[in-house]
């Protein structure tokens, strides 16, 4: 607390919006390390050796200080990790532009661990603290390489001091089970959704099918032969038959018209008879 009391109250909320930020969405490279004093003055983060660099394979400690005038004046930077570098010096002070002539109130934290990763990549020996790194890095370059290897091999730790991501998610797990009440459930009652409930509404559904009336046989007969093939086939049958009545009266209507004609037909003869 006494560290946040140099700090006006926004650039506070500044620097803790920022760090936040670096937690939620890690930079390519960089990793964020939580303090146990939370010192709002005191940042310190993690950068991962760049590939195809002499400091491949090593994790590199940084803190960035801020000053009483801070974000107007540069946070300072400093290497905890021990490098072998034109411009880190060996007490772990780093130069770089953006912490001196170019530095700009609108820079924030994040953009300041950027340049410094940036720096392991391509090196400035013009102005370094370290001579002899800038010297080996302008007469030999293989011979500088092979020298900041060694040192990281040294002094670079090969694994992140940073929480891994699965651990957070455990710790997270863990917390939600261990925030969630057990709710007793009552006696011969069982929760929704679980094994034991659908066993349940499955021997239900078995009772339920055992205990409804049996049908009589002649009601399903009569209702499958109702549905059946045959059934519907001999509603045509039906149509069909309606011509033959028709048959049946003309055909008795012919017979009646022959009858009329005989009777004629014995008029006719009996009068040409008279």
């Amino acid at each position: 607390a006494a560290a946040r009391e140099n700090l006006p109250p926004q650039v506070i909320q500044r620097v803790a919006r920022e760090i936040r930020q670096l937690v939620v969405t890690p930079l390519d490279g960089i990793r964020y390390l939580p303090q146990d004093d939370e010192q709002l003055t005191e940042i310190r983060a993690e950068i991962q050796g760049p590939e195809n660099t002499p400091y491949e394979g090593g994790f590199f400690r940084i803190k960035l200080v801020l000053s009483d005038g801070f974000p107007q004046t540069p946070p300072r930077g400093v290497f905890l990790t021990k490098i072998f570098h034109p411009n880190i010096a060996t007490n772990g002070d780093v130069c770089v532009n953006t912490l001196k002539k170019d530095w700009s109130p609108q820079l924030g934290i994040a953009h300041v661990l950027q340049v410094i990763r940036c720096l392991l990549i391509v090196p400035f020996p013009e102005s370094s603290l370290n001579d002899e790194a800038g010297r080996l890095f302008m007469e030999s370059y293989e011979e500088y390489a092979r020298r900041a290897r060694i040192w990281t091999n040294i002094h670079a730790p090969k694994e992140s001091a940073s929480p891994k991501p699965e651990e957070d998610d455990a710790q997270h797990s863990d917390t939600e089970a261990a925030t969630t009440p057990d709710t007793p459930t009552p006696a011969g009652q069982t929760l929704p959704g679980s094994p034991s409930s659908k066993a349940k509404e499955l021997s239900d559904s078995d009772v339920d099918t055992k205990a409804a009336p049996a049908t009589p046989l002649k009601t399903k007969s009569a209702t499958l032969l109702a549905k059946s093939p045959v059934a519907t086939a001999s509603a045509p049958t039906q149509s069909i038959s309606a011509p033959s009545s028709t048959k049946k009266r003309t055909s008795s209507n012919a017979a009646d018209i022959a009858t009329s004609l005989k009777k004629k037909n014995t008029k006719k003869k009996g009068i040409k008879r008279l």
